[in-house]
């Protein structure tokens, strides 16, 4: 299998290369600069989810050289520039408007980045000043005019003959190809094509905010390409069309610890039950919805907190709008693009921006009643706890992986806008960390985690805890055991907790195929079950040995079980049943000499058609006495039995005699047998199924 780690060499040098592209605007040296030479390129090549429906491919940089010199004041000629995906997989950039204008945006000679250049005010230094998709059709094109201007020594683009404003530099995308509904191109209409002319000038066309599905179209290791055309009264000559701008890496992995033993007799409070482990397929895949705050990307240090969710709401200047930026080293850790909030586009979504950071969700289903489930609000991966609380901030700076727990409904549908909502802690768990309640609903519940740190140097995991908190209530007709009652001997589903990327088809958010204007940005499949059981409270029972008994002919054996759990001290009253496991032989007149034996003999309460001291033990309510006649049950056997009662505190008697008791009384005391954790008189419910 390919090192995909490789692949972060790569996407480090993004802003490298995408500057190294951009001398746009460079040193004039007074040579003319040739013919007209094209050639595309992609700016990184990033590893992309299996999971993911849309999943950001790297930019695509088109840099030109040479060309005439055109005549101050003439209209800028233009072209159409179309990228294409190979093989041909739908685009899933977000939909701006009905019409397939979308988030996917072209700017020329990286508007915006403020690097200094020949010509003060243009290119680089330029504003971002946007051209529509509706501009770009109306009117042929010249609702986003360009003209030929002069700055020195260079020919610039401006919006009027004679005139000083730098023209539009930023195109949005229709995906589609020249008014057809093909899904896997994306369009860039009437964009002027000015010459760079002069030596040492280079002009560039950087294309970003693709986003693809990967699932049903790629599988870990594939290659994603793209090719590029153009056409129009100035087609570019591209030398360089084909490209690669992206590759599928490894599934995420996902597992559930083994849950904490618990007998349901003894209350618990917000103790851990188990743990829910996430760990990303390669070290890019949990991301941050965009990069974080603070001067590690150049931006005024600020409330991080505030600084995340800003981009929801615009309230404050976008801080990843620089193309090509590498943002401190944050970048491939967003699922956000070049965010552009152009209003002209759109007034329901903003151009890049996600609607959140890579989310991870729990579905636990089968939650037994009784039972109050809870997940700690965020994840815990070092130690001590306390450190965890203090240091991390959301959407600080850190590279400590790092989750918080986050407000969500039945569908997961969160739309650009919806400002970010930690879930505070109702409880607080025994290992220290935060903790809140779910409220089951038909026995399910289900959890969201946001991604609000990641370390891109690193395959990160992520932890979260799963606690539980039960009393011992008294038994009931529906539940002789008492509450809560999930493990062995009863016959019940099984309790499940499955682990997934968020949103997901199954949450009901979202249809995969369908247009993808209003959809969730990311969105992922559940490609592969990865679940596990969340809690384990066994029956409290009582394990006793009779180490003689027979009911072979001539002889009976009374076989007694006390169910002492009223007593003076105040225990709770309990009800169940026992289990007897026989070990021995059985003869009769006909098998001489005796065959081995072994059989059991369920509780009444759990099989089916029972008939009580006969064919089953029978229910022994507390402050009662059950029993048995080996010779009715276990006719002609002798040998021991093991008796596994579904209580506390039960007690075994056993008497011997011949039958009608006229020479023979033999009896003893059942010895009470240790569980496996060492504690007198309560035995295990996973004796059973090692008896099996």
């Amino acid at each position: 299998m390919a090192d995909f780690r490789r692949w972060l060499t790569v996407l480090a040098v993004i802003a490298v290369m995408a500057f190294a592209a951009s001398a746009q605007v460079g040193i004039a040296t007074g040579s003319a600069g040739g013919p007209l030479a094209c050639n595309a390129s992609a700016a990184g090549t990033p590893t992309l989810r299996p999971e993911g429906f849309t999943e950001l491919v790297g930019d695509i940089l088109i840099t030109c050289t040479g060309g005439g010199t055109l005549t101050p004041g003439s209209e800028i000629p233009t072209t159409n520039i179309v990228v294409y995906t190979t093989p041909g997989v739908p685009i899933t950039s977000r939909f701006l408007s009905s019409n397939g204008a979308s988030e996917a945006v072209l700017i020329i000679d990286e508007a915006g980045t403020g690097e200094l250049t020949g010509a003060p005010g243009y290119g680089p230094q330029a504003p971002q000043t946007p051209c529509s998709y509706a501009q770009q059709q109306a009117l042929g094109g010249t609702q986003c005019p360009a003209f030929v201007g002069v700055s020195g020594a260079y020919q610039v683009a401006v919006t009027a003959a004679g005139g000083t404003t730098p023209a539009a530099n930023v195109y949005q995308g229709k995906i589609g190809d020249f008014g057809q509904p093909t899904n896997n191109a994306v369009a860039f209409y009437n964009v002027p094509i000015l010459p760079p002319a002069t030596g040492g000038v280079t002009r560039v066309y950087h294309i970003t905010n693709i986003r693809v599905p990967v699932p049903s179209y790629f599988t870990p290791g594939q290659q994603i390409g793209a090719f590029i055309s153009s056409s129009g009264n100035q087609a570019l000559p591209l030398s360089q069309s084909q490209l690669t701008i992206g590759i599928v890496g490894p599934f995420m992995k996902a597992s559930v610890t083994t849950p904490t033993a618990f007998q349901q007799c003894t209350p618990e409070s917000v103790a851990t039950s188990a743990n829910l482990v996430f760990t990303e397929g390669f070290a890019t895949g949990f991301k941050t919805r965009v990069v974080p705050g603070g001067s590690g990307n150049g931006n005024p240090a600020t409330n991080t907190n505030t600084l995340y969710a800003a981009e929801a709401t615009n309230t404050s200047p976008p801080i990843q709008n620089i193309p090509g930026g590498y943002y401190g080293g944050f970048a491939q850790d967003t699922e956000s693009g070049f965010i552009f909030p152009a209003a002209a586009w759109s007034t329901t979504y903003t151009a890049g921006l996600a609607d959140y950071g890579t989310r991870l969700k729990a579905v636990f289903t089968n939650i037994p009643s009784g039972l109050t489930l809870y997940v700690s609000t965020t994840s815990a991966t070092i130690s001590p706890i306390s450190t965890i609380q203090n240091a991390f901030v959301v959407g600080g700076t850190s590279l400590y992986p790092y989750a918080v727990l986050v407000a969500t409904n039945s569908t997961d549908a969160i739309v650009d806008g919806t400002p970010f909502k930690p879930i505070a802690a109702t409880a607080q768990g025994d290992d220290g960390l935060g903790a809140f309640a779910l409220v089951p609903s038909g026995g399910s519940a289900s959890a969201v985690w946001e991604v609000t740190n990641a370390n891109s140097g690193a395959t990160d995991t992520l932890t979260f805890t799963v606690y539980v908190s039960y009393t011992y209530g008294p038994a009931t007709p529906a539940n002789p055991y008492g509450t809560p009652v999930t493990g062995l001997p009863l016959t019940q589903p099984p309790n499940n907790v499955a682990l997934s990327y968020a949103p997901e088809p199954g949450g009901g958010s979202f249809t995969v195929g369908a247009a993808q204007g209003a959809l969730p940005i990311p969105r992922f499949i559940i490609s592969s079950v990865q679940s596990g059981p969340f809690v384990s409270v066994s029956l409290c029972q009582t394990t006793l040995l009779y180490p003689f008994v027979t009911g072979a002919s001539g002889f009976d054996t009374g076989i007694a079980v006390a169910n002492t759990s009223v007593d003076p001290f105040g225990t709770a009253p309990q009800t169940g049943s026992c289990k007897l496991w026989a070990y021995g032989t059985t003869s009769t007149s006909s098998t001489v000499p005796p065959t081995a034996f072994q059989t059991s003999i369920g509780g009444c309460d759990l099989v089916p058609n029972p008939l009580p001291s006969t064919n089953c033990f029978p229910v022994v309510t507390a402050g009662q006495v059950g029993t048995v006649l080996a010779s009715t049950t276990l006719p002609n056997f002798t040998g021991y039995v093991i008796a596994v009662c579904n209580f506390q505190y039960a007690h075994g008697y056993a008497a011997v005699t011949d039958l009608g008791i006229r020479n023979l009384w033999s009896s003893y005391l059942a010895l009470e047998l240790n569980n496996a954790h060492g504690t007198n008189r309560v035995g295990v419910a996973g004796i059973e199924a090692l008896r099996q």
